[in-house]
This record gives C-alpha cells, sequence and structure tokens, in this order.
C-alpha cells in the first residue's frame, strides 16, 4: 500500500503517467497546463482548443516552443506526435476521445454544447471525463453518471469547483459519521444583480482578464444556481426555496441561520443546499447528532457554538486541484462527484421582458438567469432548464422574472444536450 504521494512518486520514477487530455486553455485550462507541468506521476500530452494561438502561447511557457508541438485534427498523427515526446494540439475536442494514450479528459470549457458531445463522445469511447463544465454538469450530469457507471468508466466533476470541495471535504466526511447535514453549500464570489449582462460588466470584466459573458454568469448567480443543482444530484440535498436563500453572512452566524424556522433559523425543511453572500470563496456545511458525548467532544475541541455546527474551508481551488481529481479519476478509479440521482434543476427565468419571436441567448447573456428547483417541481410545472436556453425561440410574451416553461419556447432539437437531456427525462424521470 502507497499513501496518495507514494503511488505517484512510484509513477513518476516508472514513467507511468496518468496522462491528461485538456479541452480548453482559458484561465481555468491555463492553470491546469501549469498545475499538471508542477505535478508527479502525471503528464499533460493532449490540448483541445479552438483558438491555437492561445493553446500555444500556454504551452510555451511550461517550455513547449512550437518545435515540441503538434497540431492537426488527425487523431493518428497526434498520437505519433506523442510517441516522440511531442504535445499534441488540435482545434477539434473531439479528436481526444479518438487517441488511445490519453487516461482522462478534462472539459474546461463552460459550454454545454460542448461538454455535452465530449462528455458523452469520450464515455462511449471508454475514456474517463472530468466535467469541469457545471452548467452541462447541472443539465445532463445524471445520464452521464449512469452511462459512465454502466460502460465502467470514470466520470467526476472537479474537485476544486466548489461542489466537488464540499464533497470531499465536508459533506461525506461528515454523513459517513452519522452527522445530518443540515445545510451546504457556497460563498457567492460577487454581490447578486439577477439583471447584469456582458455590456453593464464589460469594464470589469477587461479589469479582471475575463470573458465578459463568463462574469455574467457568475454576478446573475447562474454559475451558482448550476453548481449548487450540482451539488443537490451528487448528495440529495435540495433547496429550501426556489432560488435558495443567499443570506449576507459571516462564517460565525451560520449556525443561527441554517436551522428551522421554529428554532429562529431562515429554514421549512432541513437538508438542503444554498449559498451565502460574504464568505467567499470558501464553502461550508452545517451539521448536527444528537449524540450528546459526541457533542461535548465538538464543545471541548472548540468548533464552534453549536448544535448546529459550522465547518468551513476558506478556499477551493480550481485548475489547480483538478490535477487531483484526474489521479481520483485514473489511479483509485473513483470520482469526487458525480449525480447518484436527479433531485434539482437549473432552471431560466427572464431576465427581461420577451416578446415573442426572440431568441434566448443563453447562459451568460441578456435574456435569462439561473435558478434552481427541486426536480420534482420543475417537472411538474414542465420549466426549461437553463442548458437549453441558448437558441430558444419565444413563443409566448413571458414578463421579466417569470420562469419559462417548456412550452413558452421551442427548443433547438438538433443539439446533443437536448436528445441527452431527453434521455435522461425518460430512464430518470
Amino acid at each position: 500500500m502507497f499513501s496518495f504521494l507514494e503511488a505517484l512518486e512510484e509513477r513518476d520514477s516508472a514513467k507511468d503517467f496518468i496522462r491528461i487530455g485538456l479541452v480548453g486553455a482559458g484561465k481555468m485550462g491555463k492553470a491546469i497546463i501549469h498545475q499538471a507541468n508542477a505535478t508527479k506521476g502525471v503528464k499533460l500530452i493532449a490540448v483541445a482548443e479552438k483558438e491555437l494561438p492561445r493553446a500555444y502561447a500556454a504551452l510555451k511557457e511550461i517550455g513547449y516552443h512550437e518545435g515540441l508541438v503538434k497540431a492537426s485534427e488527425n487523431p493518428g498523427e497526434l498520437s505519433k506526435a506523442m510517441d516522440r515526446g511531442m504535445m499534441a494540439l488540435t482545434a477539434d475536442a473531439l479528436k481526444l476521445t479518438e487517441i488511445p494514450d490519453i487516461d482522462v479528459i478534462v472539459d474546461a470549457t463552460g459550454e454545454v454544447e460542448v461538454g455535452a458531445q465530449l462528455g458523452y463522445t469520450a464515455i462511449m469511447n471508454r475514456k474517463n471525463f472530468i466535467m469541469m463544465n457545471a452548467e452541462a454538469d447541472a443539465t445532463i450530469g445524471p445520464i452521464l453518471s449512469r452511462l459512465a457507471s454502466t460502460i465502467g468508466v470514470v466520470y467526476t466533476g472537479d474537485l476544486g469547483d466548489e461542489p466537488g470541495t464540499v464533497m470531499n471535504y465536508l459533506y461525506e466526511p461528515f454523513a459517513s459519521m452519522g452527522f445530518r447535514v443540515i445545510a451546504a453549500g457556497k460563498g457567492k464570489n460577487n454581490p447578486l444583480n439577477r439583471y447584469a449582462t456582458p455590456e453593464t460588466l464589460e469594464g470589469e470584466a477587461e479589469a479582471r482578464g475575463l470573458n465578459p459573458i463568463i462574469l455574467t454568469s457568475f454576478v446573475d448567480g447562474t454559475k451558482t444556481m448550476v453548481e449548487m443543482t450540482v451539488l443537490s444530484n451528487a448528495t440529495g440535498l435540495t433547496p429550501d426555496i426556489r432560488g435558495m436563500h443567499g443570506p449576507e453572512a459571516r462564517v460565525e452566524e451560520l449556525g443561527g441561520i441554517f436551522k428551522d424556522k421554529r428554532s429562529g433559523g431562515i429554514l421549512n425543511n432541513e437538508g438542503v443546499v444554498d449559498y451565502v453572500i460574504g464568505i467567499a470563496p470558501g464553502v461550508f456545511a452545517v451539521v448536527d447528532i444528537p449524540d450528546e458525548e459526541v457533542r461535548s467532544n465538538l464543545n471541548y475541541l472548540k468548533v464552534g457554538p453549536g448544535p448546529p455546527y459550522v465547518f468551513y474551508r476558506p478556499y477551493h481551488l480550481p485548475g489547480t486541484e483538478t490535477i487531483l481529481t484526474a489521479i481520483w479519476a485514473v489511479h483509485y478509479r473513483r470520482p469526487v462527484i458525480n449525480a447518484r440521482g436527479h433531485f434539482s434543476d437549473a432552471i431560466a427565468v427572464a431576465k427581461r421582458d420577451l416578446k415573442v419571436g426572440e431568441a434566448l441567448d443563453g447562459i451568460g447573456g441578456y435574456t435569462c438567469y439561473g435558478s434552481i428547483e427541486k426536480r420534482s417541481i420543475a417537472r411538474e410545472e414542465a420549466l426549461l432548464p437553463i442548458g437549453l436556453s441558448k437558441g430558444a425561440v419565444v413563443r409566448k410574451p413571458i414578463r421579466r422574472d417569470q420562469p419559462i416553461t417548456l412550452e413558452d419556447v421551442e427548443v433547438r432539437e438538433d443539439l446533443l444536450v437536448f436528445h441527452l437531456w431527453k434521455l435522461q427525462e425518460k430512464t430518470l424521470g
């Protein structure tokens, strides 16, 4: 038996590397490129990026000048180049699923349809797959998890993103020890403005080096909603109310806030996902256990006032801990986080009044924002998943802040994400 570090050192010495294929060389992808280069026992061997100059620039920073990079759309040529120690580069992400040498593929794009095509094709080609793309995971994660399990590969979210961080460091340890998880969730990184648009955030996005669409999805709350949908489907925790409560609070206040209303808290029911403004970039869990001796021990250990008890991790490390996710998937053959059921949906809500004939522009745009709802309610009301919103054409007038239903729009049926969602509805409904 080897420890985690010893196992990587053994792999490194034997040159038995965990071989990673990366899709997307943006902010997160670039972090993965550098972290893989610094980690023993792993090796980034292929990158897919539609803007090839961006990928070249990122790879050059870790020593891959153009003479050490082979760009091609032919998987056979890419494989031969890797055999010669070169980095494989392609603009067609699906080509990575055809390269035998790759052990695990990471989707760092955030584009729903890309995530659907990559995840499904990778699984069908028996590739382990890391879905950093929470937007796709919230939409079709349950069916992809089921397919991967059936085929015998690992489909997982990222240890470094908030759902994976909560799952690995808080939810699973406490649930495994018999604690009742009252609430779990994340700190929201930006003040909530549901009506933010790429135009209103253009200056801030430029100053922070972010894509305005991505920043909009952060600020309008959509990213938080899809992330907590992912956590919900992995744990069975559900939103207490549509959109969650999202209180503004300090860590030390969470135990008094996340308890039932009869006890002075805000919850109608326990066992919820939620978010808090004011504790970012950390994640939290509020837990309790009826055993008085265990409670006495927690008080002795000065974990804070309770019951209930608040546990907090003050950071999450996407792009950095993603490498650990790859190690878990390949070396230990287990996911960090994936759907064990279908308990919640990330739904679309009108960001402004919408007219007949308008096309929704999807996540991070001008027409809609995301919210979270229990799966049973979303199904009963036929609410439109935010992951299916892009390109959907409005058939009925929709008021601002009105949840959008499947009857209100004509969804694009030519996308793979739509067909996977339909299969999910039929098989996991």
